[in-house]
Protein backbone atom coordinates (compact mmCIF):
# COMPACT_ATOMS: atom_id res chain seq x y z
CA UNK A 1 0.00 0.00 0.00
CA UNK A 2 2.70 2.09 0.65
CA UNK A 3 4.25 2.23 -3.18
CA UNK A 4 0.96 3.09 -4.10
CA UNK A 5 0.83 6.12 -1.89
CA UNK A 6 3.90 7.22 -2.87
CA UNK A 7 2.65 7.15 -6.74
CA UNK A 8 -0.45 9.06 -5.41
CA UNK A 9 1.02 11.61 -3.26
CA UNK A 10 3.71 12.08 -6.00
CA UNK A 11 1.21 12.82 -8.54
CA UNK A 12 -0.86 15.31 -6.23
CA UNK A 13 0.39 18.24 -7.41
CA UNK A 14 0.19 17.81 -10.77
CA UNK A 15 -3.87 16.33 -10.55
CA UNK A 16 -5.86 19.87 -11.34
CA UNK A 17 -3.24 19.70 -14.39
CA UNK A 18 -4.47 16.58 -15.58
CA UNK A 19 -7.72 17.32 -14.68
CA UNK A 20 -7.40 20.56 -16.88
CA UNK A 21 -5.57 18.44 -19.35
CA UNK A 22 -8.34 15.89 -19.99
CA UNK A 23 -11.23 18.78 -19.68
CA UNK A 24 -8.90 20.11 -22.62
CA UNK A 25 -8.96 16.71 -24.62
CA UNK A 26 -12.53 16.40 -24.52
CA UNK A 27 -13.30 20.65 -25.31
CA UNK A 28 -10.69 19.54 -28.17
CA UNK A 29 -12.76 16.29 -29.30
CA UNK A 30 -16.12 17.96 -29.28
CA UNK A 31 -14.76 20.89 -31.24
CA UNK A 32 -13.15 18.37 -34.02
CA UNK A 33 -16.44 16.45 -34.16
CA UNK A 34 -18.50 19.95 -34.42
CA UNK A 35 -15.78 20.89 -36.89
CA UNK A 36 -16.41 17.82 -39.06
CA UNK A 37 -20.31 17.86 -38.67
CA UNK A 38 -20.05 21.32 -39.95
CA UNK A 39 -17.69 20.73 -42.68
CA UNK A 40 -19.54 17.46 -43.99
CA UNK A 41 -22.79 19.89 -44.01
CA UNK A 42 -21.38 22.38 -45.60
CA UNK A 43 -20.01 20.27 -48.39
CA UNK A 44 -23.59 18.41 -48.62
CA UNK A 45 -24.96 22.43 -48.90
CA UNK A 46 -22.55 23.19 -51.60
CA UNK A 47 -23.25 20.03 -53.63
CA UNK A 48 -27.17 20.76 -53.56
CA UNK A 49 -26.23 24.86 -54.63
CA UNK A 50 -24.28 23.62 -57.24
CA UNK A 51 -27.34 21.10 -58.35
CA UNK A 52 -29.60 24.66 -58.14
CA UNK A 53 -27.43 26.66 -59.98
CA UNK A 54 -27.03 23.91 -62.69
CA UNK A 55 -31.11 23.69 -63.02
CA UNK A 56 -31.49 27.64 -62.99
CA UNK A 57 -29.08 27.79 -65.59
CA UNK A 58 -31.24 24.88 -67.72
CA UNK A 59 -34.42 26.66 -66.72
CA UNK A 60 -32.96 30.50 -68.29
CA UNK A 61 -31.81 28.66 -71.41
CA UNK A 62 -35.68 26.97 -71.99
CA UNK A 63 -37.07 30.02 -70.89
CA UNK A 64 -34.81 31.99 -73.59
CA UNK A 65 -35.27 29.13 -75.99
CA UNK A 66 -39.09 29.46 -75.80
CA UNK A 67 -38.78 33.56 -75.80
CA UNK A 68 -37.10 32.93 -78.54
CA UNK A 69 -39.68 30.95 -80.50
CA UNK A 70 -42.90 33.17 -79.89
CA UNK A 71 -40.48 35.84 -81.30
CA UNK A 72 -40.20 34.13 -84.14
CA UNK A 73 -43.71 33.24 -84.50
CA UNK A 74 -45.08 36.22 -83.79
CA UNK A 75 -42.40 37.83 -86.73
CA UNK A 76 -44.08 35.33 -88.82
CA UNK A 77 -47.85 36.06 -88.17
CA UNK A 78 -47.21 39.63 -88.54
CA UNK A 79 -45.30 39.20 -92.16
CA UNK A 80 -48.29 36.44 -93.39
CA UNK A 81 -51.04 39.39 -91.96
CA UNK A 82 -49.30 41.88 -93.47
CA UNK A 83 -49.08 39.64 -96.95
CA UNK A 84 -52.83 39.23 -96.47
CA UNK A 85 -53.46 42.13 -95.96
CA UNK A 86 -52.25 43.81 -99.08
CA UNK A 87 -53.38 40.82 -101.35
CA UNK A 88 -56.97 42.20 -99.63
CA UNK A 89 -56.28 45.57 -100.84
CA UNK A 90 -54.78 44.78 -104.24
CA UNK A 91 -57.83 42.59 -104.65
CA UNK A 92 -60.26 45.62 -103.70
CA UNK A 93 -58.20 48.23 -105.92
CA UNK A 94 -58.89 45.47 -108.65
CA UNK A 95 -62.82 45.97 -107.84
CA UNK A 96 -62.32 49.62 -107.61
CA UNK A 97 -61.02 49.25 -111.36
CA UNK A 98 -63.84 46.57 -112.23
CA UNK A 99 -66.25 49.51 -110.60
CA UNK A 100 -64.88 52.46 -112.71
CA UNK A 101 -65.25 50.16 -116.43
CA UNK A 102 -68.64 49.24 -115.55
CA UNK A 103 -69.26 53.21 -114.62
CA UNK A 104 -68.00 53.54 -117.63
CA UNK A 105 -69.54 50.93 -119.52
CA UNK A 106 -72.96 52.42 -118.00
CA UNK A 107 -71.87 56.28 -119.43
CA UNK A 108 -71.72 54.37 -123.13
CA UNK A 109 -74.96 52.66 -123.00
CA UNK A 110 -76.78 55.56 -121.94
CA UNK A 111 -74.76 57.59 -124.15
CA UNK A 112 -75.03 55.39 -127.24
CA UNK A 113 -79.08 54.47 -126.45
CA UNK A 114 -79.70 58.62 -125.99
CA UNK A 115 -77.44 59.20 -129.20
CA UNK A 116 -79.59 56.45 -130.92
CA UNK A 117 -83.05 57.84 -130.09
CA UNK A 118 -83.42 61.00 -131.40
CA UNK A 119 -87.00 61.25 -130.83
CA UNK A 120 -86.79 60.68 -127.15
CA UNK A 121 -84.17 62.98 -126.89
CA UNK A 122 -85.91 65.60 -128.95
CA UNK A 123 -89.11 64.85 -126.44
CA UNK A 124 -87.24 64.37 -122.98
CA UNK A 125 -83.94 66.27 -121.73
CA UNK A 126 -83.98 64.27 -118.53
CA UNK A 127 -83.11 61.32 -120.98
CA UNK A 128 -78.92 62.50 -120.71
CA UNK A 129 -79.25 63.17 -116.54
CA UNK A 130 -81.12 60.05 -116.18
CA UNK A 131 -77.33 58.13 -117.34
CA UNK A 132 -75.47 60.76 -115.43
CA UNK A 133 -77.66 59.83 -112.11
CA UNK A 134 -77.38 56.23 -112.83
CA UNK A 135 -73.45 56.64 -113.23
CA UNK A 136 -73.46 59.08 -110.07
CA UNK A 137 -75.50 56.40 -108.00
CA UNK A 138 -72.85 53.19 -109.23
CA UNK A 139 -70.55 55.57 -107.86
CA UNK A 140 -71.42 56.27 -104.58
CA UNK A 141 -72.24 52.69 -104.42
CA UNK A 142 -69.20 51.47 -105.42
CA UNK A 143 -66.85 54.09 -103.02
CA UNK A 144 -69.50 53.08 -99.99
CA UNK A 145 -68.84 49.28 -101.07
CA UNK A 146 -65.34 49.68 -101.32
CA UNK A 147 -64.74 51.47 -97.55
CA UNK A 148 -67.06 48.86 -96.30
CA UNK A 149 -64.61 45.97 -97.70
CA UNK A 150 -61.54 47.24 -96.89
CA UNK A 151 -62.75 47.33 -93.21
CA UNK A 152 -63.94 44.08 -93.62
CA UNK A 153 -61.03 43.15 -94.83
CA UNK A 154 -58.49 44.89 -92.22
CA UNK A 155 -60.69 43.63 -89.60
CA UNK A 156 -61.34 39.76 -90.74
CA UNK A 157 -57.14 40.16 -91.17
CA UNK A 158 -56.35 41.39 -87.42
CA UNK A 159 -59.06 39.09 -86.29
CA UNK A 160 -57.25 36.06 -87.42
CA UNK A 161 -53.53 37.48 -87.02
CA UNK A 162 -54.71 38.05 -83.25
CA UNK A 163 -55.86 34.35 -83.14
CA UNK A 164 -52.74 33.07 -84.50
CA UNK A 165 -50.77 35.03 -81.92
CA UNK A 166 -53.10 34.30 -78.96
CA UNK A 167 -52.41 30.09 -80.31
CA UNK A 168 -48.18 30.70 -80.72
CA UNK A 169 -48.69 32.15 -77.51
CA UNK A 170 -49.72 29.92 -75.46
CA UNK A 171 -47.75 27.13 -77.47
CA UNK A 172 -50.62 24.36 -76.66
CA UNK A 173 -51.48 25.56 -73.22
CA UNK A 174 -55.36 25.18 -72.74
CA UNK A 175 -57.30 27.63 -70.39
CA UNK A 176 -60.13 26.30 -69.02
Amino acid sequence: MRGGGVKAAALRPFLPYIGVALVAALMASHWWAYSSGVDAEKGRWEIVQAREAVDRAAQTEANRKESERRYAAQQEITNNAIQERDKARADADAAVDAGVRLRAAIRDVTTTSAAGDTGAALCSPATGTTGDLLERVQQRLDAAAEQLARYADDASTAGRACEASYDALMGGFVIN
